[in-house]
């Protein structure tokens, strides 16, 4: 009985170091290597632990379009849920020391793929970005999708890594925000006209059609501008909001089903609710 309960120990130990050994396993990779995933992958998730005075330091920097999130003050430690778990992220600090702690900290949080940059920031080589803030809005450029249009909220629609605020895209055709019934009906007033310059001809063909349509939905109720003090001119109720949506989904829908856009479901959309 003893033989078996020093077994049943042996194996328990060996069990929770092998627990152990998965817990804490963030590969080390060196700048050069670190330069290429950023190269490679743009995915990739870089996280500077340095402090904020570390991070917007004049004369070094960090490097472009790092995040950071201090280790020695606390913040990783408080949001690091605002990090995937399961996305590729590499982080490093000044040389390699909170790193590996910060590192060890988010393995051991489940995140699955973590890679801790050895020799840290003091080895980096290539192409560094200091915290400038050219529009204002409190991302810095390097980070900021309209690095020269406010918007804080970096909003971006239609995903092509274009905020709203400086997407040509953006179907703000009566330049007020957001994109609403007023634009739907501005397109809808062109529809099927050609040449060039055409208002509502959104993805610039020559024709204004369903493809310009289906822009005008990506961004629907989206603002194209943003302004610390937007004017509520030109917005409709929120209950109109919803029931415009329904309306541009149904236009929308009798576009794809019939040769000819249905002209009464146009006006009756217009009439209710402009």
């Amino acid at each position: 009985m003893k033989i078996k309960l020093s077994t049943f120990f042996v194996l328990l130990i060996a069990f929770s170091v092998v627990i152990n050994s998965s817990a804490l396993a963030h590969t080390n990779v060196t700048p050069q290597e670190a330069k290429n995933m950023i190269d490679s992958n743009d995915q990739l998730i870089v996280v500077d632990v340095r402090e904020l005075s570390e991070y917007c330091d004049a004369t070094a920097g960090h490097i472009p379009g790092a995040l950071n999130y201090p280790w020695s003050s606390g913040v990783l430690q408080e949001r690091y849920e605002e990090l995937p778990r399961d996305g590729e992220i590499l982080v490093y600090c000044h040389s390699g020391g909170r790193s590996h702690v910060a590192s060890n900290f988010l393995d051991g949080n489940g995140f699955l793929y973590i890679y801790d940059m050895a020799g840290g920031f003091s080895s980096w080589q290539w192409e560094t970005a200091g915290c400038v803030d050219s529009d204002g809005d409190g991302v810095n450029d390097d980070l900021d999708n309209c690095p020269n249009n406010f918007n804080p909220s970096q909003r971006d629609s239609d995903g092509d890594g274009a905020g709203n605020a400086c997407d040509p895209n953006c179907p703000n055709l009566d330049g007020l925000n957001p994109v609403n019934f007023i634009d739907f009906s501005m397109l809808a007033q062109n529809w099927q006209v050609t040449g060039p310059n055409v208002a509502g001809d959104l993805n610039m063909d020559n024709i204004v059609d369903i493809n310009d349509l289906a822009i005008l939905s990506d961004y629907w109720l989206s603002d194209c501008y943003e302004e610390s003090d937007v004017s509520v001119v030109g917005r409709l109720s929120t209950d109109v909001r919803g029931e415009g949506l329904i309306c541009i989904e149904e236009a929308i829908e009798d576009k794809r089903l019939s040769a000819f856009f249905n002209t009464d479901l146009y006006e009756c959309c217009t009439n209710q609710f402009l």
